[in-house]
């Protein structure tokens, strides 16, 4: 223990807690640090090395691991991936001799007047997910790194966050820059390559615990709308962590009286939007969630009382629209929180220290308070007109979602009743209809998550009616038919932007074929063979969707459509972390990170030399 102290003294005197650099010009570090390969090896050690989490206070370097002296900076690098990809974990998903997805170059700032640009293009287009920074917030590090770039002043340290937190914000409001010659523009990368030089300093030396959070978030912002750089599910897990250590998860009334209301306004954002990723991830992927609702007290995060900077009207409208739309979100986070630990506590062994909710008084409580929280959203005419926010579909989408989450089979009700079948059939139509709307406005975030729950919602129309007599007699086939050939063309739309997707547009083709040439046949024994088929197909899905990865357990595959419950329901079902997979190691060809000439950002026209 000595002997380790004596060496930790000695790595802290080698390491400032102010480094310096040798030069600034052009804003690019003189030094990168070496980033991950992100090999299935390296990883299983890195992860199986930090088993024991030990966190050193703030301002100093943090360390994870009693013995093994790793820091957070490393392993936040470890979760990011800027160079060659390795091998996916699905491998049937991707041809064995695809060459690794080539990276971008590191890009510099572009002129001052296309940053402003971006600026706005971010707050209309990204925010409304993560509210992780505020405007002013943004305006001041863009300003404070153009300003170095012109006259070389400003502190090292923080110009080294302002940086960082500038190029991610022009990283993440290019991903969505239409290009000519199709793809992505190669910009938004070099941006994310350049943000990712500066990460190690930034969290190592952070002088504020809320910051290092906020670089945390902002890298899974943009792996988030890009999963082939870095791995989702970690940085939300560092960043849930790097809250608990903080103490974020916690308000009490002396933080809630005595802190000055920018401060709580950030903390309460900073919580809300790492616990809305968490949620968002875990109900995704049929995960357990990073910490329970018991142990979180934290008011959702309000604007009364915080200080305003003079901007225009128009624009502070627009933020207060976002601002209450985001809380809308939070609420929503708790409210699915909830209908995901009510149906587990129903398989719980009898225990009266976790006693099971009773599930029928529940589900009179909590579709009211759903449908309360429906009829409050703000108005979409009151959003910026380019913001997702503006979108009623955006809004169905999120209802209807909800809707299916308690009224899909379950755990508790493989077969669900007749009045949940119609809801969740319904909900279905109507969450297809709204991907499809979102879909063709380019308003689609993340799209392995859209595709996952496009193909779920086609797949329960499929199983109800398939299952229910009722529901076939009072909805016409006309307007079944015209949702199953909606799921269908969106999935194909879809998969030309992400190859995960083409797999689901074929298997739920082939489906929803059989499905309608059922709905059409009188025929009894033509008729008992579209079931036979459609029988075989879901086996055939069912072996199709199976991990390849060691460890995961899916239920057994059995020749019957009742079966297909399973899939809606079984939490273990390896449907979304294939798609998930799939998302994190794409091929090259369907990236589309080459050169270009010239791309526009809202129609304004911008040639590919201005970042020279």
């Amino acid at each position: 223990m000595t002997k380790q102290l004596q060496d930790l003294q000695r790595q802290l005197g080698e390491h400032p807690t102010s480094p310096t650099r040798s030069s600034l010009a052009g804003i690019s570090p003189t030094t990168v640090q070496p980033v991950s390969d992100g090999s299935p090896s390296q990883l299983h050690d890195l992860v199986r090395s930090v088993k024991n989490v030990v966190v050193e206070p703030s301002r100093q370097p943090r360390f994870l691991g009693q013995s093994s002296g790793i820091t957070l900076a490393k392993m936040v690098m470890a979760a990011v991936r800027v160079d060659a990809l390795t091998a996916p974990l699905f491998p049937e998903q991707r041809s064995i001799d695809t060459p690794p997805t080539a990276s971008a170059a590191e890009a510099s700032l572009p002129p001052r007047h296309a940053a402003d640009h971006l600026v706005q293009v971010y707050f209309q287009y990204r925010t409304p997910h993560l509210p992780i920074v505020g405007r002013s917030q943004v305006e001041k590090a863009v300003a404070n790194a153009y300003q170095h770039l012109e006259s070389g002043v400003g502190s090292n340290h923080t110009l080294e966050e302002d940086v960082f937190m500038t190029y991610m914000v022009f990283a993440i409001a290019l991903f969505d820059v239409p290009n000519p010659s199709g793809g992505r523009p190669s910009q938004s990368e070099g941006c994310f390559r350049s943000a990712v030089s500066w990460v190690h300093n930034v969290i190592t030396y952070s002088e504020s615990d809320l910051s290092t959070l906020r670089a945390v978030l902002l890298l899974a912002q943009f792996v988030a709308l890009c999963p082939s750089r870095g791995s989702l599910w970690h940085l939300a897990g560092f960043a849930l962590r790097l809250c608990i250590d903080i103490g974020l998860h916690w308000e009490t009334d002396e933080q809630g009286a005595f802190l000055e209301p920018e401060v709580l306004y950030d903390r309460r954002r900073l919580w809300y939007s790492t616990y809305h990723l968490d949620r968002v991830l875990c109900i995704t992927l049929g995960r357990p969630f990073g910490i329970i609702d018991e142990s979180v007290r934290v008011p959702l995060p309000v604007v009364s009382g915080v200080l305003r900077t003079s901007e225009p009207l128009e624009r502070e409208a627009y933020d207060t629209h976002h601002q209450a739309a985001h809380s809308q979100l939070f609420e929503l986070a708790r409210l699915e929180s909830e209908i995901k630990h009510v149906l587990h506590s129903q398989t719980w062994e009898i225990n009266i220290a976790y006693p099971r909710v009773d599930y029928l008084t529940w589900l009179l409580d909590i579709e009211p308070r759903l449908q309360r929280w429906f009829d409050v959203i703000p108005q979409p005419s009151q959003a910026h007109p380019q913001s997702i926010f503006a979108h009623q579909a955006y809004w169905d989408m999120l209802y209807s979602k909800a809707t299916l989450l308690i009224h899909r089979p379950h755990s508790i009700a493989q077969h669900p009743s007749t009045g949940s079948m119609f809801m969740a059939f319904d909900a279905s139509c109507k969450l297809i209809a709204s991907i499809k709307i979102l879909q063709r406005e380019g308003k689609i975030d993340i799209q392995w998550r859209s595709v996952h729950d496009l193909f779920m919602a086609g797949l329960g129309v499929i199983y109800i009616l398939w299952q229910s007599k009722e529901i076939r007699s009072q909805r016409s086939v006309s307007s079944s038919i015209s949702a199953l050939h909606t799921c269908a063309s969106t999935l194909s739309a879809l998969s030309e932007s992400f190859a995960g997707a083409a797999g689901c547009r074929d298997a739920f083709e082939t489906l929803s074929t059989a499905t309608v040439d059922w709905l059409l046949t009188y025929d009894a024994e033509q008729e008992r063979q579209n079931r036979l088929v459609l029988e075989k197909q879901v086996e055939d899905l069912l072996q199709q969707l199976r991990p390849t990865r060691e460890g995961l357990v899916t239920m057994e595959v059995t020749s019957n459509v009742d079966h297909m419950s399973h899939i809606l329901s079984g939490d273990n079902f390896a449907f979304s972390e294939m798609l998930s997979s799939t998302a994190q190691w794409p091929d090259s060809q369907n990236m589309g990170f080459g050169d270009m000439d010239e791309f526009s950002v809202n129609g304004t026209a911008y040639s590919a030399d201005w970042w020279q």
